[in-house]
C-alpha cells in the first residue's frame, strides 16, 4: 500500500459557520476545483495553497478557497479546504 492510498485527498466545506463532514474526493476533482476557483476572480475572494507537514508526519498541500458573497444562493460565507497528500501530486 502506498502513502497516497493511506491518506486520500479530502475536501472540508464550511457554509455560514456550519462545518460539513470531510469528504474524500479524487485528486482530479480537487485539482479541477482549485483551477476553476483560480479562473473565477469575480466569484472567488481568495485561493491560497500551502505546503506543510501534517501532525502524523505526512507532507501535505492544503488549498483554501473562499467564495465571494453572492456566489452561493441564500448564504453569506462559504469556503472549501482541500487536503492533498504531496505524494499524490508527485505520483502523477
Amino acid at each position: 500500500m502506498t502513502t497516497t492510498n493511506a491518506r486520500p485527498v479530502t475536501l472540508h466545506t464550511q457554509v455560514d459557520g456550519a462545518n460539513y463532514r470531510p469528504e474524500p474526493i479524487s485528486l482530479y476533482a480537487a485539482l479541477s476545483g482549485i483551477r476553476k476557483a483560480r479562473k473565477s476572480p469575480k466569484t472567488v475572494d481568495a485561493v491560497n495553497v500551502y505546503a506543510f507537514t501534517s501532525r502524523d508526519g505526512i507532507p501535505l498541500h492544503v488549498a483554501y478557497v473562499h467564495y465571494a458573497p453572492g456566489h452561493w444562493s441564500n448564504v453569506a460565507d462559504v469556503f472549501e479546504v482541500y487536503e492533498i497528500p504531496t505524494t499524490a501530486l508527485t505520483d502523477l
